[in-house]
């Protein structure tokens, strides 16, 4: 049920300029309105991390799922209380928030660099996975990782395509 919520409250941040951008004529606003949608819904999911996983720490050790979930979350703790205030006083949009835009940009690529730390590292391979207990938070960690992980690779893929073929 936290989950829900948080996804909730990620969709509820940025629906107005979903809104704007369905609305929109240009060929590319409906493809960032998905790309809007899907790096705040994963904020959602991330969002309920450190409190679930700081309450349950000392029961149990802390593979790679659960630092990336800790690590997504704490992103969202950190830059969304500013875009809930400027979203409650009615100025939302990537355009009047640095917050907005710090957590739309950077937490995907910070998902990133920290995921192939972590594969480059040996965190993720199987013979390590099974020292620490696969719970769902670890698993779940895991898979939102990745999922911030591919949404970061396809930002740098946009990056590539307009700083080198100008598109």
């Amino acid at each position: 049920m936290l989950l829900v919520g948080g996804v909730a409250l990620g969709i509820w941040l940025i629906i107005e300029e979903v809104r704007s951008k369905i609305h929109d004529k240009e060929p590319d606003s409906r493809h960032d309105a998905i790309l809007l949608l899907l790096v705040f819904a994963l904020g959602g999911l991330s969002l309920i991390g450190p409190p679930l996983l700081l309450w349950t720490a000392r029961r149990r050790p802390w593979g790679p799922g659960r630092f990336l979930w800790f690590a997504h979350g704490t992103a969202a703790w950190l830059l969304w209380p500013p875009v809930v205030y400027q979203r409650t006083r009615g100025q939302g949009g990537l355009q009047n928030s640095m917050s907005e835009v710090c957590f739309f940009y950077g937490t995907p690529l910070m998902a990133v660099y920290v995921t192939l730390s972590l594969l480059a590292g040996g965190h993720l391979s199987r013979s390590r996975r099974r020292r620490i207990h696969r719970s769902w938070e670890e698993i779940f960690g895991v898979l939102l990782g990745l999922a911030w992980a591919c949404t970061g690779l396809y930002l740098i893929s946009l990056f590539y395509r307009n700083d080198i073929f100008g598109r």
